[in-house]
């Protein structure tokens, strides 16, 4: 792959993976996990999500987070993961890692993590999760499912994930990433 800073973005449901394929995809390549905990978490461990302060407290994490993320080597790829759906109001929380992304250079690509119901269930309800301030509630999950769909960005690589491990599918979007970079 080329030597210019690399930013990827992984969206997907909540147990899809997201975390443990950006983990294995960082360890491929050299890289640093950004993962949506790392800013929601904090802001969670103070305020209820419906109290303004924990949107101003994720904002400030965020830009600290994305302030420290800038001083690294360009050769550094940075993974990003979102549960963001396609919406109005996510739109607007995706744009900060859309900034970054232009702002650092490079190359931006975004995947998608597909699943069906059915193994989404069965990663949601998955005892690792415990006591990671992660969903768990296979209702809420199904409501998701059911009301929303997963949020869509320009050039995004969808990566079906049912049958794969967390380093095949990391092996998945590094394959991706070779032949984009082919075709550009």
């Amino acid at each position: 792959m080329r030597d210019e800073p690399l930013t990827i973005h992984i969206v997907g449901w909540p147990g899809s993976g997201k975390r443990t394929i950006g983990l294995a995809l960082a360890d491929m390549l050299g890289g640093r996990l950004i993962d949506n905990h790392l800013m929601l978490n904090p802001a969670s461990a103070l305020f209820d999500r419906s109290d303004p302060r924990h949107a101003v407290l994720r904002r400030t994490v965020r830009s600290s987070i994305y302030d420290a993320a800038m001083t690294l080597a360009a050769n550094v790829p940075l993974i990003f993961t979102d549960a963001l759906e396609e919406s109005p109001a996510d739109h607007k929380l995706i744009a900060p890692t859309l900034d970054f992304a232009r702002r650092r250079g490079g190359r931006f690509q975004s995947f998608v993590l597909q699943l069906s119901e059915k193994e989404n269930l069965q990663r949601l309800c998955d005892p690792e999760r415990r006591g990671r301030s992660k969903l768990m509630d296979p209702d809420i999950l199904k409501k998701y499912r059911r009301d929303l769909s997963l949020l869509r960005l320009d050039g995004q690589i969808e990566i079906p994930v049912d049958s794969l491990s967390p380093k095949e599918a990391a092996d998945a979007i590094v394959e991706a990433l070779k032949k984009g970079a082919k075709r550009g």
